[in-house]
């Protein structure tokens, strides 16, 4: 799937603006990829469009464990909680499409609880 294809997805499930959803597709892609093996890290990179491959090939950072994923794209886009997590949700869901069910699998296994919690509910 292009990156153009995945933000408009993003946009229709979670009726965002398209600022919006860039904005959450590269926020789930950071804090996925900072709590990956460097194995797993790779792979997940690998199968995305080009647009985001950096974005999840990026060292691990102290910033992601101090502030909630919802938090960062509410401070991101000044949007309300509820906006947020349905634009959250929305990028995860599409970013799934992107890879078959064992990846997934190995990816969500490999991730804090709360975050698993949060790109899920």
């Amino acid at each position: 799937m292009k990156y153009h294809t995945i933000v408009h997805k993003i946009k229709a499930i979670a009726g965002a603006r398209e600022d919006e959803s860039q904005d959450a597709l590269e926020v789930v892609v950071e804090n996925v990829a900072a709590n990956l093996s460097d194995t797993t890290r790779q792979s997940f990179a690998a199968q995305l469009p080009m647009e985001l491959q950096n974005a999840a090939q990026m060292v691990p950072t102290i910033t992601h464990i101090d502030e909630d994923i919802i938090e960062q794209l509410m401070d991101l886009e000044d949007i309300d909680e509820h906006r947020a997590r349905t634009h959250i949700k929305a990028a995860w869901q599409t970013i799934c499409e992107l890879f078959d069910a064992e990846s997934v699998k190995d990816i969500t296994e490999e991730l804090p609880r709360n975050i698993v919690v949060t790109l899920e509910s």
